[in-house]
């Protein structure tokens, strides 16, 4: 029988095989059987991905926790040095400042409420933003002497000004100080003696026994570390630190001397 449309026989094996599918009139000849979606069998499996170490798979993760660590521990230390600039904590070790401190207490002291800064090159010589120590401020200070110690005492006498210790009253510039912050007055005499610029005459609240100016001579003021601010220990005493006067005040951890 004639194959339809004039074509030959599909008897031999080596020529292209036609396969007709559709319907409603419509044919589709695969001239190769591979063509035939009926002919392609059950689909290839994925091809396995590349097997990658522990190593290999941690390591982008163990490079980003080394850098952001770096940069936490960075940002934490500009912040620690720049807390540092400002403040400082120290313990009083002694009681040349008894009643008003006792051994053992922490305080926290401000070291940018004395600082200035030269600003000559603008013709404008030293600016102080902040304010500079008055009469009855707590300061800790390096001890002149051997500036690997530090003292707590009170600011007595500014620059310029006339002290006297004379029969248990503190005198400057011929006034009586009142004191309310004594125990006791103290015992020895003093001066009178006219304190020389940029230095100031300090004594310890314990009178009778503080090495301060009145054993040392006068504090100059490039030794200052800063004023007392704070007491947060014991808790029971905490708070701010009443200065005799119109005070403000900041903190290195250190232990204070106070013989």
């Amino acid at each position: 029988m004639d194959a339809p449309f004039g074509l030959d026989d599909e008897t031999d094996d080596d020529e292209d095989e036609l396969i007709a599918e559709g319907g409603a009139g419509i044919r589709t000849w695969y001239a190769d059987p591979l063509d035939d979606p009926a002919n392609w069998g059950p689909p290839l499996p994925s091809p396995e991905p590349p097997q990658r170490s522990v190593w290999e798979l941690l390591w982008p993760w163990g490079v980003r926790g080394v850098v952001e660590t770096v940069e936490v521990l960075a940002l934490a230390l500009l912040m620690f040095l720049f807390v540092r600039s400002i403040g400082q904590n120290f313990v009083v070790d002694g009681g040349s400042m008894e009643p008003t401190f006792h051994n053992g207490e922490m305080l926290i002291v401000n070291k940018l409420v004395y600082r200035s800064f030269n600003l000559a090159f603008i013709g404008k010589g030293e600016w102080r933003p902040f304010g500079q120590p008055e009469p009855g401020d707590v300061i800790v200070f390096r001890f002149p002497q051997d500036p690997r110690r530090d003292f707590i005492k009170r600011v007595i006498a500014l620059p310029g000004e006339t002290v006297e210790v004379h029969a248990g009253q503190v005198y400057v510039n011929g006034v009586a100080r009142t004191e309310s912050y004594l125990d006791k007055p103290p015992a020895y005499e003093y001066g009178p003696v006219q304190v020389p610029e940029g230095q100031y005459f300090v004594l310890g609240d314990n009178r009778n026994n503080s090495y301060d100016s009145h054993s040392w001579g006068m504090l100059g003021e490039s030794f200052m570390i800063g004023r007392a601010e704070v007491r947060y220990w014991p808790l029971a005493k905490a708070g701010r630190v009443d200065n005799e006067a119109e005070l403000s005040a900041t903190p290195q951890a250190g232990v204070l001397k106070s013989p």
